[in-house]
């Protein structure tokens, strides 16, 4: 029997991260996905990469800690779901993961940007793009690269579906999978980072057995998004944990050409972060836009049922120009639109234009301190929005975005079984994996768990063999 390559299963940020974790560290890799093209969703990530302690945040002025990131991820999961060792594990490696993606690979992750649930900005991105996107098609790059130059010691293949895993003595010892019609064999350690399941909406899926209630709501994951690693991993003595904890992000962007799409692009919570208001169908605001996601999705959902949407986000210009590059994105595909000023804005929507006056005003008074905004804001970014300057709409909805539960892992990436052994030879990373966000995942660190994981899995795997 050959395991003379490690396996690594999906080519999201999660994969991709073990995948160069083993290459850095001599061990030959083969990296399959089930689609025609790497990525996952982890190029749609949009928000960024959470960091305590990074260089960034240091000169930026601002004061953090890997404690009060895990304080704030605690407090987030919830005390019935929380996690420490999977917390520890998260937020005492972010800053060396943020160093790794900088040094190793180059990505500028250099603003630092507060979402909610944080108690201090901790969520990086680089001037250009998504960071989803610049994070994860750099390491793609790389990795093909490297397909390209050193085939015998990495190997990447596309549209490979893997249909179970090989296992001799207890222990996973490969996998079989296909290419079209060819069904074929690998032999070596096997990490599973497939990703989640918040497009299984099929009948007897993840979504329909545990999360019911959640089925008629639109998606913003791609159609790969099915559980598949969650499904291999119960074959061979994995359990999954927190399955009915589906994270539903309350911005999702209604495409006006096509309003009951199931896909839906994602409103960045990064938006909101640079100042974006939150306003219902008269145009007033209704929650802090920075509690957690949970939270902000519960206040959508009830003023819908009290017919109180279309729910729509507004940004000034000074919030326009800081995520530009997203927004000129949102708004090339027709999902933002440029008015010029509000009273062009309420002329189209019926919003009465005293109303959303007085709601800019106020909340500029809550900018400078001049009152308390009385659903608990405390960062505004540019606060000050008036009826002249020109702003930037989109209408939003909750979506299906992230789901926390997944395979049980230790805070070493390992696969564990129903007695809390390890299952040798089987470790798993990024979404696929529960336990690590409890009942709410924060902003930024999903894109962070892929990285910790990917890394601890891939360095798991390497000292292994």
């Amino acid at each position: 029997m050959s395991t003379s390559r490690t396996i690594v299963i999906g080519g999201g940020l999660a994969g991709l991260s073990a995948a160069h974790t083993l290459q850095q560290k001599g061990i030959n890799v083969i990296l399959l996905d089930k689609k025609p093209f790497l990525g996952g969703n982890s190029v749609k990530a949009s928000s960024g990469i959470n960091g305590a302690g990074t260089k960034a945040q240091t000169q930026h002025g601002i004061k953090d800690s890997v404690e009060a990131f895990a304080a704030d991820t605690t407090v987030s999961a919830g005390p019935a779901l929380a996690r420490p060792h999977l917390i520890d594990a998260l937020t005492s490696n972010s800053a060396p993961s943020i160093a790794w993606l900088v040094n190793d690979f180059g990505v500028d992750l250099s603003l630092v940007a507060m979402l909610g649930g944080h108690s201090v900005a901790r969520t990086h991105r680089g001037k250009g793009g998504a960071p989803g996107w610049v994070i994860t098609s750099t390491l793609i790059k790389k990795l093909e690269s490297y397909a390209q130059s050193q085939p015998d010691s990495v190997k990447v293949v596309k549209g490979a579906k893997v249909v179970q895993l090989l296992e001799e003595g207890g222990r996973v010892i490969g996998v079989e999978y296909t290419v079209g019609d060819e069904k074929l064999t690998e032999h070596g350690s096997v990490i599973i980072a497939t990703g989640g399941y918040a497009a299984d909406f099929a009948e007897g899926g993840f979504l329909a057995t545990h999360r019911p209630d959640l089925t008629d709501l639109p998606t913003t994951n791609g159609d790969h998004a099915t559980g598949d690693g969650h499904r291999l991993a119960l074959v061979h003595h994995g359990v999954l944990c927190d399955m009915d904890q589906v994270q539903v992000h309350p911005t999702g962007f209604v495409d006006p050409k096509d309003p009951t799409a199931k896909t839906k692009f994602l409103a960045a919570e990064a938006l909101r972060g640079v100042g974006g208001l939150l306003v219902d169908a008269q145009g007033r605001r209704f929650v802090n836009e920075l509690d957690l996601r949970d939270a902000v999705t519960a206040k959508m959902q009830e003023l819908g049922r009290a017919g109180r949407a279309p729910i729509r986000l507004i940004l000034n210009t000074a919030s326009y120009e800081v995520l530009k590059a997203h927004c000129d994105f949102y708004i090339s595909k027709g999902l933002m639109r440029k008015y010029n000023n509000a009273r062009e804005f309420t002329a189209a929507t019926g919003i009465a234009l005293d109303k959303l006056q007085s709601t800019f005003e106020s909340h500029e008074r809550y900018a400078k301190g001049i009152e308390k905004d009385p659903f608990g804001k405390v960062s505004f970014g540019d606060g000050s929005y008036t009826v002249d300057q020109p702003i930037y709409v989109g209408e939003l909805t909750p979506v299906v975005h992230y789901t926390m539960g997944g395979i049980t892992v230790d805070a070493s990436a390992h696969v564990l079984d129903a007695q809390g052994h390890r299952i040798s030879g089987l470790y798993a990373a990024g979404e696929a994996i529960g336990g690590v966000h409890g009942k709410n995942r924060l902003g930024g660190s999903s894109l962070l768990e892929a990285v910790v994981f990917g890394r601890l899995a891939g360095a798991s795997a390497a000292s292994e063999r």
